[in-house]
Parts: structure tokens; C-alpha cells; sequence
């Protein structure tokens, strides 16, 4: 029993660690210098209004439920993530310190909602914004992104990319129920999350690749690109041509494998 529950704990741990790791990446969307981190104890932003309802028969890609844990709730779901990945061999301790300790599932629901809308609060992600600044160089009116971006992310993107998919998968799966109860709270009673999901890592996997230099501008105390066509992206779209086209490849390739995984039947 202890060695089952070992193994469960750590399969749990890397099902929250990838998307822990892809909140704390998300997390350098606001591009101001001196913006504080989060409360940990703000609460998920409300969605639009609820859409009309939708048959299950309806639903694109759906969760075989039949092995996952109903009896766990949301209010006690937050001890046990948190147990879990302190335990994941090989996690990694800075990645941990991102992390905020309260409803980290309604957060990471929230996140995977708002990555394919306009804008991403920080109030909703799961994790504290990575360490350091945004930098630029070059004058204010012909600034581009530093490479020293690309490096900032990369110990995060490193991290993510080495989890198991297949782990990540089956240990989303049996704890569905919760994601799905958290998605109907945040205002889509009638709509399926793992739906949500599969449509935003579609979204993400479209971001362009433009070649660095990128050109930045700050007319106000936040940075915007450029390019016109950059700036008219989504929030999770910007955020991949921000960390650089190595870190954004790794990423995109991880999406991949978890789509598959996430939709296969």
C-alpha cells in the first residue's frame, strides 16, 4: 500500500508540475519591472456568462472517468498536490518556491481558460512569475528582447520538458472530476473542460516563430510588440514568442505529446 501511494504521489507531482512549470513561464506576461507577485490567496477571476447548454454526446474529446478519484474534493485537493510534489524525485526547489499554496486547481484551471483569451491576469495563475525582470536593449524607440530572456526561462522549460507525458496523462485523468468541478465554477456549467484544454493547446501550437531581434515598444509602463500582428495575438501566444524560439520549440513539442495523450481513445 505505502509503495503504491509512493508512486501515485510522485505520478501526482508531475501532473501538476507541467503545468505548474507552464504557469511560472506565463507568469513574466506583464512586462513591468517593478510589479508585484501575487497574493496567494487571490481568487480565480469569473469567466464570461455560461454558454447554452451542450449535450455530453457533444463533448470533442472525452475523459474515461471510470478509475478517477471522486472522492477528493476541491477544498482537500490542495494538501495533497502540494504533498505530492514536494515528493517528485528530481523536482526542482526554485520551481517549487513559485508555486502558491491555495486552490491550485481552480488557478490552473483559470490559467488554461485565459491563455487563449486577450488578456491573463495574474491573479489566476497557480504560480509566483519567474525571477528577474523583462530586459531589452537598444533605445526606447528601437528596443528589441535581450537574449538574456531566452536564458531566464530556459531552467523552467528544461524542467518541464523532462516530465513523463504518459504519467502527466493518466494522473490528469484520475483526478478529472476536479478539474471538470472547477471549470463549471468558474462559469461553464454546460461546457467540458478537457475540450477547453485540447482547444488552447491548439491555440498555443499556433503561435508564429519570428526570428529574434524582436522588436518591442513601451508607450506606457508596459512593454508591447512591435509588429501589429504580434500584439494582435492571444495572452498564451504572446507569452511563447516572448521566451525565444528555442524555449518556445521545447514547449510546443511538449504540447504536442500531451494533446495526443489528452485526446487518444
Amino acid at each position: 500500500m505505502d509503495q503504491t501511494r509512493s508512486i501515485l504521489s510522485q505520478s501526482i507531482g508531475l501532473t501538476v508540475a507541467v503545468i505548474v512549470g507552464l504557469a511560472a513561464i506565463v507568469g513574466g506576461y506583464y512586462w513591468y519591472s517593478n510589479r508585484a507577485a501575487p497574493s496567494a490567496s487571490a481568487p480565480a477571476e469569473t469567466a464570461a456568462p455560461a454558454p447554452a447548454a451542450k449535450p455530453e454526446s457533444q463533448f470533442l474529446h472525452p475523459i474515461d472517468e471510470t478509475d478517477a478519484d471522486h472522492s477528493t474534493t476541491l477544498e482537500q485537493s490542495d494538501a495533497k498536490l502540494l504533498e505530492a510534489i514536494a515528493g517528485v524525485p528530481g523536482w526542482r526547489a526554485s520551481m517549487l518556491r513559485l508555486l502558491l499554496p491555495k486552490d491550485l486547481i481552480r488557478h490552473i484551471v483559470a490559467t488554461v481558460d485565459a491563455l487563449a483569451r486577450e488578456k491573463l491576469s495574474l491573479q489566476v495563475l497557480p504560480t509566483r512569475p519567474v525571477p528577474g525582470i523583462f530586459q531589452v536593449t537598444g533605445p526606447a524607440t528601437g528596443a528589441v528582447i535581450a537574449p538574456s530572456n531566452t536564458r531566464r526561462y530556459e531552467p523552467y522549460v528544461q524542467a518541464l520538458t523532462a516530465l513523463d507525458t504518459a504519467q502527466l496523462a493518466g494522473l490528469y485523468r484520475h483526478f478529472y472530476p476536479l478539474f471538470q468541478q472547477a471549470y463549471r465554477e468558474l462559469g461553464y456549467p454546460n461546457e467540458y473542460f478537457n475540450d477547453r484544454l485540447v482547444e488552447v493547446i491548439d491555440e498555443l501550437l499556433e503561435a508564429p516563430d519570428p526570428k529574434p531581434p524582436v522588436a518591442v515598444v513601451a508607450p506606457r509602463a508596459m512593454f508591447h510588440y512591435t509588429d501589429p500582428d504580434l500584439e494582435a495575438l492571444s495572452a498564451g501566444q504572446k507569452i511563447l514568442v516572448r521566451v525565444g524560439l528555442a524555449n518556445e520549440s521545447a514547449i510546443k513539442a511538449k504540447l504536442r505529446d500531451l494533446r495526443q495523450a489528452l485526446t487518444a481513445h
